[in-house]
């Protein structure tokens, strides 16, 4: 007993580990997958001294231009970690429609996803990811350099995950991308937006809050908060207090909470003391700043009724006393909702996910950009554009496979301009059919600016956007009938956004005071602030006929639809603005000796050469625990296996040695998964040993006698899953076959009809999914359906026959108030012969502690769940809780015609969502289950205790 619990608590501290360092991709808040590009890539290679740029061979000039970046800057990016990194592989992936980045161990690499976003900062973007970036390469380097391929990058992923927050690591990386630039998230007031609001509004959060974040309240993000708590660190402790801090921590990485107990023991405060001083430091300089700027105050149009986050996105005027906006809450998915004079809303359509939030609206009719996924290989993503017309209610997708970004309607409505970036990262605006999607004209970008979200002017004959090159943002115009372009405000170190003509005037937002707000630009080249909004304020809009300009105003509770009379020339002139910007990270610029790291890129030319994915299909990288319960009976498996990944994701490999508990044996695995083509091969092998037991009677008595062998099965499986959206549905649907061979041998007291060989067991499956995008707060999602058909037979056997049919499905509705859910799910399973007695379907609660009836057949699960509180209470460093829930069941058992229509069993749930041990992810949830059976009167009922986590 005390081995088995001994074995069982290695168990759970290696499986919490594995836990752990898995979280570290998503707590970066990046894609950091094993999906695939499309098999017709041809992807190339350059080999510097410390890096090897793999990338499609359209991207050659961006391959050159990121080689010689990163050469010039490594230095400048280690330099204050003291460390130097090894040689390391960049992916550029130029198939996806998503911006970002990340690195990862196991296998080492990064990976740069080269598509511009339409809002960011003000340079170019893959300079922005090669300065962040690199600095995780920095960190992983300098934390877990030592453990390396091919044995341990995994156990340096696991210290890494479970020694640095997020918070700290992307703090850092943040700070470095401003320190050591002209720009940088440090330098936008829309970084610190809902921090600065929050306090400034007297909601100054704990540090678990601000760091776990909420379904309750607006929090800032771990990013901005890392930000500031690890800039706070430099201003006051020096440029390489961050080294300090994780040399300690390398030396006992598991150390409990290593990186709170070394900032106290090198500064005297600890993650939540540094958390309190920075918070409070910040409330004093943004205070102050307050005081100069003399905010006003804005009539809302929108009326809140009730305190739930929420955003009123991008108004527009659609008659005198209509607006719409695209709505989005923690409580509701992304909307279009008309807003009467009274403040009532009108939801018209419900969209799907979106790269950026944008729409467009012109005579009745609205234009939108959607994300869509490609239906097999998840590194390739398209943008496409959506119209709906208000009059007619009918909706149409225009574009499909398409590359286009920020939709904006002619003022005719008949045709629309987007941005469109190409495979190769070239940018262009071009302008679309509205009713065939045909391309008509393309504009040329010979300098190959950024371009972002063009308008129309209210004539239609000039296209006004914003354009970033490495000297900043721009705003450029674009005469459509003689095709010429020209910049109209020069390139300067501001977030310009969202240009749009009023008159001959333009409206943006910029932040020349220190803070977000809309400035109108005359054809003179003058500047005026139109609006001194206390957070601050974005997405202008002017109606022509009310002469109003609309625009967001962010609260504490989310942006508002405010406005203000538009005259020409009214405002404050630039010249009187003053800049009353926290720049909080200034002291890093001159700990980093204040230069922009991007003004002295050389531009070599280096050799490329084709990069083979065949020649590159291994690469070792780690020995990795096995620690997994048994299929015969509860003991542990424990081993250890070697693993491959490439570095494209095409083929998983592993192969390893374990010690079956249960049974004292040695076992021998080995797998792999090929998934460069559409179908996805499954492999596996494993030398196991085995137990059974057959009757035997003997002078009347009968005995269980055990029948122990061994047996080589080998099984494969051939998978092929298709995945597409449309507005806020996404269908999944799919089709499985395998097939195994079972060589049995050693076998100790053989019963008479032993079967030596199981040849070819045949297995199908397809599935179909269809579900409704989910809120923060939805429980589920709101309509739902998901169904599984399965069949197993043994078409080869001559002893054996039999075969399992199965059915899965689940159902999900709305409930009767908003973010409640009610599911059904109906399952059914017949077999005969060697399967009759395999259970394939969802049983019933409280199924392991009650006797069987019958053979099962089928289940009907009902339950309906609802969020009960939304506590954000923490226990000390033990616990954060996020949310409470509430659940009432009744499960039915083998329905059939005659039979008395009640449940086996019902109950209630009560389930928490908490983070525990400070750990970001996973996200956990404990559940306690009280059942109670409906069969006798005096039976006691059931209590089940349920931990689940999730990502």
């Amino acid at each position: 007993m005390i081995k088995n619990l001994l074995i069982k608590s290695l168990y759970i501290s290696t499986y919490t580990i594995l836990i752990l360092h898995f979280s570290l991709s998503y707590a970066n808040a990046q894609i950091f997958d094993s999906e695939q590009n499309p098999p017709g890539v041809k992807w190339s290679q350059i080999n510097t001294t410390n890096f090897q740029v793999i990338y499609p061979a359209e991207l050659e000039t961006e391959a050159q231009r990121m080689a010689n970046t990163l050469e010039a800057i490594i230095s400048s990016v280690s330099k204050t970690l003291n460390k130097k990194p090894r040689k390391i592989s960049i992916i550029l992936q130029n198939q996806g429609v998503v911006a970002n980045g990340f690195v990862q161990l196991a296998p080492r690499r990064a990976e740069f996803f080269t598509t511009p976003p339409q809002e960011f900062d003000y340079q170019d973007w893959l300079n922005s990811l090669a300065v962040h970036e690199l600095r995780h390469v920095v960190q992983f380097e300098k934390l877990s350099g030592t453990l390396k391929a091919p044995l341990f990058e995994e156990l340096a992923l696991t210290i890494f995950g479970i020694t640095l927050p997020p918070w700290f690591f992307e703090g850092d990386a943040v700070g470095i991308e401003t320190a050591l630039s002209n720009a940088g998230r440090g330098r936008l007031p829309s970084w610190e937006l809902t921090f600065r609001t929050n306090t400034l509004s007297g909601r100054s959060y704990s540090y678990s809050k601000n760091y776990f974040g909420s379904v309750k309240d607006r929090t800032p993000g771990y990013y901005q908060l890392g930000y500031f708590m690890t800039s706070k660190l430099r201003r006051d402790y020096g440029s390489y207090i961050i080294d300090s801090i994780m040399t300690r921590i390398s030396r006992k990485p598991f150390r409990p909470y290593s990186l709170s107990n070394s900032i106290k023991k090198i500064t005297g405060l600890n993650s939540r003391t540094l958390h309190d001083s920075t918070l409070a430091e910040l409330s004093s300089l943004w205070q102050e700043q307050t005081k100069k700027l003399a905010p006003l105050n804005y009539m809302t149009i929108n009326k809140r009724k009730n305190q739930t986050p929420a955003d009123y996105l991008l108004p527009a005027s659609i008659s005198p006393t209509e607006i719409i906006v695209l709505k989005q809450s923690k409580a509701h998915t992304p909307a279009f909702v008309k807003i009467d004079a009274e403040g009532n809303e009108h939801t018209i359509l419900k969209i799907g996910f979106q790269t950026e939030s944008h729409f467009n609206y012109s005579l009745g009719k609205l234009v939108w950009d959607e994300f869509r996924y490609d239906t097999r290989f998840q590194k390739r993503s398209y943008n496409v554009i959506n119209l709906y017309d208000m009059e007619t209610r009918q909706y149409k997708q225009l574009t499909h496979k398409s590359r286009l970004f920020s939709p904006a309607l002619s003022p005719d409505g008949k045709n629309i301009a987007a941005v469109k970036i190409s495979l190769d990262n070239t940018c262009t605006i071009v302008e679309l059919d509205a009713e065939s999607a045909r391309v008509i004209r393309t504009f040329p970008n010979p300098a190959n600016y950024i371009l972002q979200t063009p308008n129309y002017n209210k004539q239609g004959n000039r296209l006004i956007c914003v354009a970033i090159s490495k000297e900043g943002a721009a705003l450029l115009e674009i005469d459509i009938i003689k095709g010429t372009i020209q910049i109209i405000l020069p390139f300067q170190q501001q977030q310009l956004s969202r240009p749009a003509y009023a008159g001959e005037q333009i409206v943006f937002r910029a932040h020349y005071n220190g803070l977000d707000n809309i400035y109108s630009l005359s054809p003179g080249s003058s500047i005026t602030e139109l609006t001194s909004a206390a957070y601050g304020a974005e997405n202008p809009y002017y109606d022509q006929l009310s002469k109003k300009l609309l625009f967001n105003n962010y609260q504490v509770n989310g942006y508002d639809v405010s406005f203000i009379p538009y005259r020409e020339g009214a405002g404050t002139p630039l010249t009187e603005v003053q800049d009353t910007f926290i720049d909080y990270a200034a002291p890093l610029v001159e700990q980093e000796a204040g230069f922009n790291v991007f003004d002295s890129i050389p531009a070599l030319k280096y050799p490329s050469m084709p990069y083979q994915e065949f020649k590159n299909l291994f690469y070792f990288h780690s020995l990795s625990p096995i620690a997994e319960n048994n299929d015969l009976n509860d003991d542990l498996n424990i081993g250890l296996k070697l693993k491959s990944n490439n570095q494209l994701n095409t083929l998983d490999f592993y192969a390893g040695y374990q010690f079956n508990y249960g049974l004292k044996r040695s076992e021998y695995l080995a797998g792999f998964t090929y998934k460069r083509f559409y179908p996805i091969l499954d492999v596996r092998y494993i030398n196991r040993a085995q137990l059974s037991y057959t009757k035997q009677t003997s002078g009347g008595v009968t005995n269980l006698i055990p029948v122990n062998w061994r047996e080589n099965f080998t099984e494969l499986e051939l998978s092929i899953p298709f995945l597409f959206n449309r507005l806020n549905k996404t269908y999944s649907l799919g089709l499985r076959s395998s097939s195994s061979y079972t060589s049995r041998y050693d076998v100790q007291n053989r019963p008479s009809r032993f079967i030596n060989n199981l040849k070819f067991p045949l297995k199908y499956q397809v599935y179909l999914n269809r579900n409704s995008q989910r809120s923060a707060r939805d429980l589920a999602p709101r309509w739902g359906e998901n169904i599984t058909l399965s069949y197993n037979h043994l078409p080869f056997e001559k002893e054996l026959h039999g075969y399992l049919f199965s059915l899965r499905s689940s159902f999900f509705m709305p409930g009767i108030f908003n973010n409640h859910s009610f599911q059904a799910s109906y399952n059914y399973q017949e077999s005969s012969g060697a399967y009759d007695l395999n259970i394939d379907i969802p049983k019933i609660s409280g199924y392991n502690n009650l006797a069987p009836l019958s053979n099962l057949r089928n289940t009907l699960l009902l339950d309906y769940r609802l969020p009960l509180f939304y506590p954000d209470a923490e226990i000390g460093p033990l616990a954060y809780i996020k949310r409470i829930k509430g659940a009432f069941f009744a499960d039915f058992e083998n329905l059939r015609k005659g039979n008395t229509f009640k449940p086996r069993t019902y109950g209630l749930e009560l389930s928490a969502d908490m983070n525990l041990l400070r750990f970001y992810l996973p996200n956990f949830d404990l559940a306690a289950k009280l059942i109670f059976v409906n069969e006798k009167s005096k039976q006691n009922p059931i209590l089940e205790i349920g931990f689940t986590y999730n990502y």
